[in-house]
């Protein structure tokens, strides 16, 4: 069995470095110049903000296996079996459509507005697509959900060559135990700073 592919957006992983070094320094000077109701507010406080930024930023990805693919979203995990799948496409973010629901994949988002609409001939080049043929900028290789679409293409193009490769179960499950600690830190933070006055 081939190791998985994963694929997760660099920029988010620089995103939530600097978010971490932020709230490490916000605590710093939380603990430089306040009480001890407001060090524990703090704590709490960025405890919590880490907490959304792990799951903005981190827990998003996309795993390709050789049987499917799994989709983890801050609050879902969904594994799609290739056999399953209907289509591949990448419009508002890489999503992959099969008889039983739409998978929006977190980890991989379009383009904004903003984004630069020039897209080279060199970038198409493999894709299938002609020179003269348009391309959406959301299905270019330099956006994220370009190139994870791209990804799933390919591995399911390996999987449909490879008859012996059995699909993975297509399901889908939510997870709010991260979800559900950033509520409690959040509660916890506003507790102490009502008592703490």
């Amino acid at each position: 069995m081939n190791q998985p592919d994963i694929y997760r957006p660099k920029s988010s992983l620089i995103l939530a470095g600097v978010g971490f070094v932020l709230v490490s320094i916000f605590v710093w000077a939380s603990f430089y110049q306040g009480g001890t109701s407001t060090e524990i507010t703090s704590t709490l406080v960025a405890a919590f903000v880490v907490t959304c930024l792990y799951l903005l930023f981190i827990k998003p990805k996309i795993t390709f296996e050789e049987g499917g693919v799994i989709i983890s979203n801050p609050i879902e995990k969904i594994t799609i079996g290739w056999a399953d799948v209907i289509e591949i496409q990448a419009r508002w973010a890489m999503a992959i459509s099969t008889e039983k629901f739409v998978a929006i994949a977190w980890a991989a988002p379009a383009p904004t507005l903003h984004s630069s609409r020039n897209i080279r001939s060199a970038e198409i080049v493999g894709l299938g697509i002609d020179l003269d043929g348009s391309i959406r900028l959301a299905d270019s290789p330099r956006s994220d959900s370009g190139a994870a679409t791209y990804m799933a293409r390919t591995a399911l193009k390996r999987f449909q060559s490879k008859p012996e490769v059995l699909s993975l179960p297509t399901h889908r499950k939510h997870d709010f135990r991260v979800a559900s600690m950033a509520a409690i830190f959040l509660s916890a933070a506003i507790t102490v700073n009502i008592l703490g006055h």
